[in-house]
């Protein structure tokens, strides 16, 4: 039976498995202990879930970790205790809810660790009390620890690291208190909701993943001395109602934001840092409420302090230095009030006030900088007594139509800043942009001559045309009193890549500026990854931001199709950015053209995802691909541009080229003359680079035989070296091969096909179309791997590929995890097979989704026929799985029938055939069969049970391995064996047929 020894007036129980009068478990001292009692835990691994029910200490006894309690049928510790208390213990659970639970009562831990791997590490319920001090807590499957309804806790010291998912949640009516603590590589930091309290002291909070600290639903947070350094989403979240106080908080390195204040957020700042950031410091929109006093706001990857929505600002005795965009930025009906407030060299603008918002500068400076202080649209406010210093252009610009009070800046000296700065109620009026007296018109005709002088494009000028002969029409109908009729600036540029769509985009935006349309018709161009994030709600800031940047001019989303293959998926991030623009688009009509550009049938797609951009985009401009003639004209502007001259004969040899040039939708029109071009330039330099002395005539002459030859119809021609030998070299080794009798026909038929072909384009004959992707179909083990790196190595040496690698993938290689994961590694492993063969082995697994939201094997289908058709001349795909699922998988997509139009199939081993295969396999490992064993094994495998997943050739390796083996133990009872007796392989060796699975 245990001791009990008086110490003090407390019991100490003594638990030690092994020991004799100790207790052989924790358990068994628990209930034996009283009120007051301490149990003393020995170096160990107890296996058992606790119920702490009265009040009593645990300690371990020995370093850090020698006492270890693992929860078995529930947490490790379960604490209703009015006070109980841990220390020196180590407490894990490897899989449940729970690994601590403390229900109700006190539960105090110290020096304790807590690893668990469940969907929350330590809870705190009901009006229980947790007091943590030098406790480390980590999960590798959830949250660390959960304060709610009620609960409060105290952590003083040690570590929240290493959590899947949300370090600390405060939740409901409850409670914590946390100082001195280091939260570190976690998805969230802390998180305060539904009315709960945070209370953070000196804490450090670093590599969190997606927000350090959020504040939502009502909740409160109150932070001093503490740092948010290294993180890879915002710094601070405040949203949903919540309020944050921070005073000595440093932000540093945030790859979000730095402080957020979204929905009734109401923020207080003082002595707040925030330095390094990817985008903004300061980040308010809807109604949220921020003041900041004596802040430092350092290198913003952005504009430093963005206010949008109706939210407000209140900024005091602070400094913003280098920001990569404007210092302040103000937009919609929001607020900012800056007094005493010094920006230092920002990229963009000292502070800018767009559509109707309110922005005031009292005192302080604006220093270095294009501009100083801007007033755009509607806007209002006021600037007093603000020093404008080393300003690049306009120290103070106010558009006709803002309402701003300005008084005569200051300077260290009292003196104007800048010759003429603007005083009283409003700057002078300014007309607007290309408006000019003296230059507006004559700025239009010079931009209306450029676009005429592009090359082609006919249609796409006469519409252009048509949208500024309606415009300056409107203006008239103005002037004369008459109403304007509706005319939609907002455009779908449709057609084939390389047909001069962003060219076009920013003349357009120009050539509206020039009419006064548009206030500066600069180019914003963008693409699927400018706009759409990869967290909730990260979308709309990401579109938000780019569109801010294109107020003014134009925005051109390229390749806008993207935006809606999402296809209604729970991650339909491409969709919360069409949402985001319709309104956008909708709250800025006046000051923005948005231009959405793609393929014309993809084009059509995005145009369905929202019903508001049918309404918005109501002129579609169709930009045809380039003829043949249009084609070598582009080419002969390179020429002009880079003093090169065509003859005669080689314009007609490009016209021929073009011509014959194979076209389809992805058919790069300008940039294919351009590719041409530069070919034509590598051949020239190789055919004078032999000659000892060349004139300055000839350097610049392009002749017919600096045209290379057209790439093959699928064939390849041209891309290395012809080896016939090496050809006739590996087709032996293809007859070599066990079997497959049916296999060696079929690739003998095409190596026949691809040397035919190549010859009739040698003799100037057309060559015909030929597929050279393949389905290898058939059952595991009949040497699809083998056959394929056998036919990559003899496109090789056809000249049909570059390198013939064999590049072997499965579905875990082409799959991600979340939508757009899965297009970037199927590309990449696209990319490593560039000059050589993917091989994708189970490849019907890819479509084994079956058409679900997460169809993440869908997405690689489609990535791959998209790929194969761009990169057609370089890379051979080969599918290879069963007979049946492989048809399963070619009507994933109904591209593939088409790319894939070759089967081959691979057929079962006979048994003889896997006779020969093991005695192969056998030989080369230096083993003999003699003929009683080639008989024994042509029994196993007529007997075997051969069922759909039948290993084949994998099997005969497993059944010579158990010969070898069944051999070795024989053979070891022999003491002086005979080469005979260790090489020979007899029937006893044979295994039985069942005795290895199939």
């Amino acid at each position: 039976m245990a001791s009990r020894l008086i110490a003090r007036e407390r019991t100490v129980l003594t638990v030690a498995a092994d020991t004799p009068d100790c207790h052989p478990s924790i358990a068994s001292a628990l209930a034996s202990a009283e009120d007051g009692d301490v149990i003393s835990i020995r170096p160990g691994l107890y296996r058992e879930s606790l119920l702490l029910d009265r009040a009593v200490a645990l300690s371990g006894v020995g370093d850090a970790g020698e006492v270890r309690i693992e929860g078995v049928d529930g947490p490790a510790v379960s604490s209703t205790a009015t006070e109980a208390r841990m220390s020196g213990l180590t407490l894990a659970r490897a899989d449940g809810d729970v690994a601590v639970d403390v229900a109700s009562g006190m539960l105090a831990l110290d020096d304790c660790t807590v690893e668990a791997s469940t969907e929350v590490a330590l809870v705190v319920r009901a009006e229980a009390h947790l007091s943590m001090h030098d406790t480390r807590v980590a999960n590798a499957v959830g949250a660390g620890v959960l304060v709610f309804e009620g609960g409060r806790s105290e952590i003083t010291g040690g570590r929240l690291h290493d959590i899947a998912t949300t370090a600390l949640v405060v939740r409901g009516p409850s409670s914590a208190h946390v100082v001195d603590i280091v939260v570190s590589s976690a998805q969230g930091g802390l998180l305060v909701a539904d009315g709960g309290q945070l209370t953070v002291a000196r804490g450090r909070i670093a590599d969190i993943a997606g927000a350090a600290i959020t504040v939502e639903g009502g909740a409160s947070l109150d932070a001093t001395g503490t740092t948010v350094a290294d993180g890879g989403g915002i710094g601070v979240l405040v949203t949903s109602g919540g309020s944050a106080t921070l005073a000595d908080v440093t932000v540093r390195n945030p790859r979000g934001q730095g402080v957020v204040g979204m929905a009734d957020a109401v923020i207080e700042l003082s002595r707040v840092g925030i330095h390094d950031g990817s985008t903004h410091a300061l980040h308010l929109v809807e109604r949220a409420q921020l003041t900041a006093d004596a802040c430092e706001l350092r290198n913003a990857g952005h504009d430093a302090v963005v206010v949008a929505g109706s939210a407000s600002v209140t900024l005091a005795d602070s400094t913003i230095s280098r920001p990569a965009g404007a210092g302040v930025t103000v937009s919609d009906e929001a607020s900012a009030a800056l007094t005493d407030v010094r920006i230092v060299d920002a990229e963009v603008a000292g502070a800018v006030a767009r559509d109707s918002a309110r922005l005031v500068l009292e005192g302080g400076s604006v220093r270095g900088g294009p501009q100083g202080a801007v007033w755009q649209g509607a806007s209002t406010g006021a600037l007093r007594r603000t020093r404008l210093r080393d300003v690049a252009g306009d120290a103070v610009h106010v558009d006709p139509d803002a309402d701003v009070e300005l008084d005569a800046a200051a300077d260290d000296d009292d003196e104007p800043a800048s010759a003429g700065a603007p005083t009283g109620r409003r700057s002078p009026v300014e007309p607007k942009a290309g408006r000019d007296a003296d230059g507006g018109a004559g700025e239009l005709d010079r931009l209306l001559a450029e676009l005429d002088q592009l090359v082609g494009l006919d249609s796409v000028k006469r519409q252009v045309e048509t949208l500024v002969r309606m415009h300056q029409m409107a203006e008239r109908r103005a002037e004369a009193g008459l109403p304007s009729p509706p005319i939609s600036r907002h455009l779908v540029f449709a057609g084939s890549p390389g047909t001069g769509k962003t060219t076009v985009a920013r003349l357009y935006g120009r050539i509206l500026a020039a009419l006064g349309i548009l206030r500066t018709g600069q180019l914003v161009e963008v693409a699927r990854p400018d706009l759409v994030a990869a967290v909730i709600g990260g979308t709309a800031i990401k579109t938000a931001e780019m569109f801010g940047k294109a107020l003014g001019g134009v925005l051109f989303i390229d390749e806008a199709y993207a935006l809606s293959k999402d296809g209604g998926s729970s991650n339909d991030f491409g969709g919360e950015a069409i949402d985001t623009l319709v309104k956008l688009m909708e709250d800025h009509r006046d000051d923005v053209v948005v231009i959405v550009a793609g393929y014309t049938n993809d084009m059509r797609t995005f145009m369905a995802a929202n019903p508001g951009l049918s309404s918005r985009f109501s002129r579609t401009i169709e930009f045809a691909d380039y003829s043949s003639a249009e084609m070598v004209t582009i080419v002969e502007g390179l020429c002009r541009a880079n003093h090169y001259s065509l003859e005669f004969e080689t314009r007609a040899a490009l016209h021929d080229y073009f011509t014959k040039l194979p076209r389809d939708e992805t058919f790069g029109n300008g940039r294919t003359a351009r590719k041409v071009f530069e070919e034509m330039l590598g051949r020239q330099a190789y055919r004078l680079g032999s000659l000892a002395e060349v004139d300055a005539l000839t350097l610049t002459r392009l002749v017919p035989n600096d045209l290379g030859p057209l790439p093959g119809s699928a064939i390849g021609a041209g891309v290395g070296r012809v080896d016939d030998e090496r050809v006739e070299q590996l087709l032996g080794t293809l007859r070599e091969l066990v079997g497959l009798e049916d296999v060696k026909t079929e690739v003998q038929g095409m190596v026949d096909l691809l040397t035919s072909a190549r010859r009739r384009q040698a003799a100037g004959l057309p060559a015909p179309s030929l597929s050279r992707h393949l389905i290898f179909a058939g059952p595991p083990g009949t040497g699809k791997t083998t056959v394929a790196r056998l036919y990559g190595s003899l496109l090789t040496a056809l000249g049909v590929l570059a390198q013939g690698q064999v590049t072997e993938v499965s579905r875990a290689d082409l799959v991600g995890e979340y939508v757009g994961h899965t297009a970037r590694r199927t590309t990449e492993a696209f990319d490593r097979a560039r000059g050589g063969v993917l091989f994708i082995d189970e490849a019907y697994t890819l479509a084994s989704g079956g058409g679900s939201g997460a169809d993440f094997g869908k997405e690689s289908v489609d990535t791959l026929v998209k790929l194969m058709e761009d990169h057609r001349d370089e890379v051979v795909v080969i599918a290879a799985g069963y007979e049946r699922e492989m048809d399963q998988f070619l009507a994933t997509n109904p591209g593939l029938d088409s790319r894939f139009s070759h089967r081959v199939r691979f057929a079962n081993y006979t048994p003889d055939e896997l006779v020969t295969i093991v005695n192969q396999h056998a030989t080369s490992s230096g083993y003999e069969c003699t003929g009683s064993t080639v008989a024994a094994l042509r029994g196993h495998f007529t007997a075997v049970d051969r069922t759909a997943s039948f290993g084949n050739g994998r099997y005969a390796r497993q059944v010579m391995d158990a010969a070898i083996a069944n051999h070795a133990r024989r053979t070891r009872t022999i003491e002086d064996p005979t080469m005979d007796d260790l090489v020979l392989l007899l029937p006893e060796d044979v295994p039985v047929a069942g005795a290895i699975g199939a």
